[in-house]
């Protein structure tokens, strides 16, 4: 039996493997307390930039336990982030979009933020010339592709693809 720690969650491992395969990455988000204080250090260990924005609350701590050949997640259910770090969020992420060449953005939001700040932070890269790529699901995905300002490209998958065409989607041409 083998336990081990590492930063994940989908924005990262993105991060890491755009990283590996010699890509100039910068890893932000929201980031706050100890576990914050883990990523900000594997992340350096793994010589990838960041400009995190602090939060008051705790990174959320999700578990994998890996068994007979399956996965059992544990998700925490994380920080609420106030309106004020979400605002201050946006800010900080106009000065990092002056270096960028391209802006993804992945996972679920963190409570406190309304389902619509993915496409506000769509409409802020849009108005930079800045294209998007969105991994997102449910409400917040829904709401992108509903708003005037559509992401560059969205990658849904199989369930998340036959959520938003409200039909079951399958791997078989038809």
């Amino acid at each position: 039996e083998k336990t081990s720690k590492t930063a994940g969650g989908k924005g990262l491992n993105v991060t890491r493997v755009l990283s590996e395969f010699g890509e100039n990455v910068l890893a932000s988000g929201f980031l706050g307390g100890a576990l914050g204080q883990f990523i900000e250090e594997q992340l350096m260990d793994a010589q990838i930039e960041q400009s995190f924005f602090k939060i008051k609350g705790e990174t959320r701590n999700c578990i994998a336990i890996l068994h007979e050949g399956q996965q059992t997640e544990i998700l925490e259910q994380g920080p609420t982030i106030g309106k004020e770090e979400a605002e201050s969020y946006k800010t900080h992420l106009l000065e990092l979009f002056k270096r960028a060449n391209v802006i993804a953005m992945s996972g679920s939001l963190p409570k406190g933020l309304n389902t619509s700040y993915y496409a506000d932070i769509v409409k802020l890269a849009n108005e930079q010339g800045l294209p998007t790529i969105l991994d997102s699901s449910g409400q917040s995905l829904m709401d992108v592709l509903l708003s005037e300002n559509k992401p560059s490209v969205i990658k849904p998958n199989i369930d998340e693809l036959s959520q938003l065409l409200h039909t079951t989607v399958t791997t078989d041409i038809d």
